[in-house]
């Protein structure tokens, strides 16, 4: 067993988890600001630094973990990844100056957090490009180490991929920030991002593989569960919805396992022998150090905005 690659891609689902609430926080900015400022900004501005540190650990450790292929990715994805740090600079940038920001002429609150959710959805469409050539090989060149964007376009199933993961953001998302009005659509609308993400795993399995069936279940279980007055209050936890979400993913691991890009083995890039271990002992003592700094870090953003709450009041 792999274990290098199923803890890397368990801590890419916990980051993969944490900036997809954010764009569904951001999808509800855009459409419904006046109903989903209060609920989605008292979850994103606490949060959105934690995604960022999150960020960087994955990508720290994907570099201990697959250290002959993380190079010639940089290459292959020198025009997405310089998109991705533009988006993520204009994102922080955004939310940052929007925390403290007084409306100054043109530029007030409201557009300096609307700057930030057209950030934050771009940022994951880029993600959502890379991960889904990462999958099937779409666009790509190994041999050179090329990627043809073109090429890229020209495929259905990344565009599969895309959509059907944005439909499913989109249904999930009031029930993540609890939204009431919208409970009934979230829904319908994963019920049809599933269907879309399925027409994309039959075209790139070849079918439908029965390790499908987990994901399934627990994609389409969530907003039954919040559709179900008893359950409601649990489905939209944040803490249970971040656990069931990252769960969810770490389920379609057979994705990108036992090959990635379309064929390489995954087995044949992943660190071994001694470094392995090695890997197993930095990904523990970093996850706990992170797990308590960003308890720290939460607890004192609560505090702050508590003793600013009452200075306002």
């Amino acid at each position: 067993m792999n274990y290098v690659f199923y803890i890397d891609f368990a801590i890419f689902s916990i980051f993969a988890t944490l900036i997809l609430t954010e764009i569904m926080g951001s999808i509800l900015l855009l459409l419904l600001w006046n109903d989903s400022k209060k609920v989605v900004l008292e979850y994103v501005v606490p949060i959105w630094e934690i995604t960022g540190t999150f960020a960087v650990f994955w990508v720290v450790l994907s570099d201990f973990a697959f250290p002959s292929i993380l190079i010639p990715l940089a290459s292959i994805f020198s025009a997405g990844l310089l998109i991705f740090l533009i988006l993520f600079v204009a994102r922080n940038a955004s939310i940052s100056f929007a925390e403290f920001f007084e409306k100054k002429g043109w530029l007030d609150e409201k557009k300096l957090y609307y700057g930030y959710a057209l950030s934050s959805i771009l940022l994951g469409l880029v993600v959502l490009v890379i991960v889904s050539t990462i999958i099937g090989g779409y666009g790509l060149n190994l041999s050179n180490y090329t990627f043809n964007f073109f090429s890229f376009a020209s495929n259905i199933s990344p565009w599969l991929f895309i959509l059907g993961s944005l439909v499913t953001a989109i249904g999930f998302a009031p029930i993540f920030y609890n939204i009431d009005k919208m409970k009934k659509m979230s829904m319908i609308f994963v019920f049809i991002g599933v269907l879309i993400s399925m027409a994309f795993i039959f075209i790139q399995e070849k079918g439908i593989p029965r390790e499908v069936l987990i994901p399934l279940v627990l994609t389409i279980a969530l907003p039954i569960l919040y559709n179900i007055p008893q359950t409601r209050n649990v489905a939209s936890n944040k803490a249970f919805f971040i656990a069931y979400l990252s769960i969810t993913l770490f389920s379609l691991n057979f994705l990108v396992y036992p090959t990635a890009f379309g064929k390489l083995s995954v087995d044949s890039l992943t660190t071994n022998g001694t470094m392995a271990n090695a890997y197993i002992i930095m990904t523990l003592t970093g996850l706990v150090l992170l797990a308590i700094l960003l308890a720290l870090y939460t607890s004192a953003v609560k505090k702050s905005a508590s003793v600013l709450n009452k200075i306002q009041e």
